[in-house]
């Protein structure tokens, strides 16, 4: 797994710099809310879903090919959990770094007021800082994979849907009541945002 998050890093940073000088280049700045799902792979543990937010900068590059291109961030997350245990919550800050790849379907005339997308790539994210969880371990790097919807406006707005499905596990738990039982929790989350680029 180290080997494959090492080559999509690569990746990412060589597309990031010779892109650019092949289409059109955009920044924007971009702001939503998030609603994350913990995924556990034991049933001992459940939680429930707590919305949270995020905000940051993207930049949007427009490739040759009509309709496609890369879209990338830097983002501030905080997401949040409730546990039916105790009433735990497990808060985290994250920098995310969302990377997709989006196709925009073009409707002659319509497109300049509105094209709507899809899109899909990886995101990593880099724990900042989370709440004092007890046995609750929280993971430094979590990897996941988007694929979203959404629509652009005027050629400066963008509204955004976009689900994440962790690859990589966010939480690892020891209960030490069920003979030590590892229990291990992945992120899956929704996020809506909205984008305004110059």
């Amino acid at each position: 797994m180290k080997s494959s998050f090492k080559i999509i890093v690569i990746i990412a940073i060589v597309a990031i710099a010779v892109i650019p000088a092949q289409g059109q280049v955009r920044f924007g700045v971009k702001g939503g809310i998030t609603i994350n799902e913990l995924k556990w792979d034991k049933n001992i543990l459940s939680s429930e879903n707590k919305a949270g937010f995020t905000g940051g900068l993207m930049l949007e590059v427009g490739l040759p090919v009509v309709g496609l291109g890369i879209d990338g961030s830097v983002l501030y997350a905080h997401r949040e959990n409730e546990m039916y245990m105790d009433g735990i919550k497990l808060k985290r800050d994250y920098i995310d770094f969302p990377i997709n790849v989006k196709y925009k379907i073009q409707i002659p005339v319509i497109s300049k007021i509105f094209a709507p997308f899809v899109s899909t790539g990886p995101d990593f994210a880099l724990l900042l800082s989370d709440s004092d969880t007890g046995d609750f371990k929280t993971r430094k790097w979590n990897t996941s994979w988007n694929v979203g919807f959404g629509a652009e406006l005027f050629r400066k707005l963008q509204i955004h849907a976009n689900y994440g499905i962790g690859l990589t596990k966010a939480f690892e738990y020891i209960n030490k009541e069920v003979e030590s039982t590892t229990v291990k929790g992945k992120d899956k989350y929704w996020t809506i945002t909205a984008a305004y680029l110059f």
